[in-house]
């Protein structure tokens, strides 16, 4: 008996690659480990700010970290210490010209007048050196790349308001609760809060146990969908666990109070 070739036991044509009918076969999937990779650090940023939904023509403020390098005087004997780096934000606001690229490699370009030229700064979409994203107001356009303003100065460069359902959907958007009285509580009392959690809960005028412990389904929704925290308000408890913590702030009040009488 004349040995079979593995395309013959496979039962192939001989112009079918074998590797691949055997992994199809087998029901091996494999996936893209840098798509994987990059879906990670995508989630990453998202877990820590929201990217709203915007395009060409609108304008936008972008809150960009700068991290300025406290650097110690030589001269200056009385400073032995070195001071940490300090973060401040900048904000850049102008109209968006273009958007590209997919994935964690999308970027875009915002276009402001500033002094009487014209400035120009692509933004990559998931920089870990942008803080918020905020749109102040959509455009109406045509084009997917409004590189034409560069050569237009004045009322030539103007961008109509957009006021057709999907603008009006999209500027109505849940934006934040009515801002609280008082100082903010240390929300990370409550497991599953962490530092940066907290300050984009501030950024929602959210910065109290109280809040929290009140919040309504509708809020828990707003809240999920706006910092993309795929129900850890349910799976964490974060209520209950305010609900104690409000409950143990009060009770310790109590006795303060007596003592004072």
């Amino acid at each position: 008996m004349a040995h079979l070739g593995l395309h013959d036991r496979l039962g192939l044509n001989y112009r079918q690659p074998i590797l691949c009918v055997i992994k199809k076969r087998s029901g091996i999937n494999k996936m893209n480990i840098i798509q994987q990779l990059e879906r990670e650090q995508m989630d990453a940023i998202l877990s820590k700010r929201a990217v709203p939904e915007f395009g060409p023509g609108d304008t936008v403020k972008v809150m960009v970290k700068v991290i300025e390098g406290a650097e110690a005087d030589p001269k200056d004997k009385k400073k032995k210490t070195e001071k940490g780096p300090n973060v401040r934000f900048q904000a850049y606001e102008g109209v968006v010209i273009a958007r590209s690229g997919a994935g964690l490699n999308e970027n875009f370009t915002v276009r402001k007048i500033s002094y009487g030229e014209g400035v120009e700064r692509v933004f990559p979409i998931y920089s870990p050196y942008i803080a918020e994203i905020e749109v102040l107001r959509r455009g109406k356009v045509r084009r997917a790349k409004l590189y034409y303003l560069r050569g237009r100065r004045g009322k030539a460069a103007r961008i109509f308001e957009r006021t057709d359902a999907r603008a009006r959907r999209l500027n109505a958007a849940w934006k934040g609760f009515k801002k609280p009285k008082g100082e903010p509580d240390d929300l990370t009392q409550i497991k599953g809060i962490d530092m940066d959690l907290q300050n984009r809960l501030k950024q929602l005028n959210c910065y109290k146990i109280e809040q929290i412990a009140n919040l309504s389904d509708e809020d828990i929704a707003n809240i999920d969908e706006t910092l993309s925290l795929k129900g850890a308000i349910e799976k964490q408890d974060w209520i209950g666990q305010a609900q104690r913590l409000v409950a143990e702030i009060a009770a310790a009040e109590v006795p303060a109070e007596e003592a004072k009488e």
